[in-house]
Order: structure tokens, then C-alpha cells, then sequence
């Protein structure tokens, strides 16, 4: 056993947000690693699809009378909707570096998994 990684060098330690607790998630295979890329890549769009959503609503709002009630609730409506649309962007932003910083924890699984591989074949591959 390597450190606190109870896979030692088998596994793959992924340190930063969106683990557990402690911010790390460890993952014993390439496979179970695409699949959780491949579910934030759904949170992702569905965050994308959300957004465009927001943003057609916001093209909609329009005051129902020319009055100060009438036009300070559509005030409010588009103020709203524009927290929305800046809150969805931030989800958006974490979303897709999140995948990023999974991505590039594969591929580095992928290249340290190859290199072992060929260790244990006696081929040198660097």
C-alpha cells in the first residue's frame, strides 16, 4: 500500500472538487472513470440545455401594462432570470473543468497503465 491510496499504484487518485468528503475520488479501473465522465458530461449539457431555457424566457418578459407595478414586476422577472442565467454559467464553468480535470486523469491512467504494461512485457516505452 502507497500512502492513504488503498489501491496503491492499481487505482487512480483523483484530488480537487466534486469528490467526497475530502475532495478525492479513486477509481480502480478506465472503464469506471469514463462512465463518471460520462455523467458529468450529461449534468453538463442538461446545465447548457437549462441555460438556453433561461435565456429564451428572458426574451419573453415583457410588462402587461405600461404602469410603475406593472414595469417594476417585469424589472423583477428579468432581474431574476439574469441571476439565474449568471448562476447556470457557474455551474456550466465547474461542470466542464471538473470533466476536464477527469479527462486528464484518464489519459494519465491510460499512459501509467501502458507503461506498467510494458514494463511487465520488458519493453521500454519512453
Amino acid at each position: 500500500m502507497t500512502g492513504e491510496r488503498p489501491l496503491g499504484n492499481a487505482g487512480y487518485v483523483l484530488t480537487g472538487s466534486g469528490g467526497g468528503g475530502n475532495g478525492d475520488y479513486v477509481f480502480a479501473s478506465l472503464e469506471e472513470l469514463g462512465a463518471v465522465i460520462a455523467e458529468w458530461e450529461a449534468v453538463r449539457d442538461g446545465v447548457v440545455a437549462d441555460g438556453r431555457k433561461i435565456v429564451q424566457a428572458q426574451s419573453l418578459i415583457s410588462s402587461p401594462a405600461g404602469d410603475e407595478m406593472s414595469t417594476a414586476q417585469a424589472t423583477a422577472v428579468r432581474d431574476s432570470l439574469t441571476a439565474a442565467r449568471e448562476h447556470n454559467e457557474r455551474m456550466r464553468l465547474y461542470a466542464t473543468d471538473y470533466i476536464e480535470k477527469l479527462t486528464a486523469a484518464r489519459d494519465q491512467y491510460r499512459h501509467d497503465d501502458d507503461l506498467n504494461a510494458a514494463r511487465m512485457r520488458g519493453v521500454d516505452v519512453d
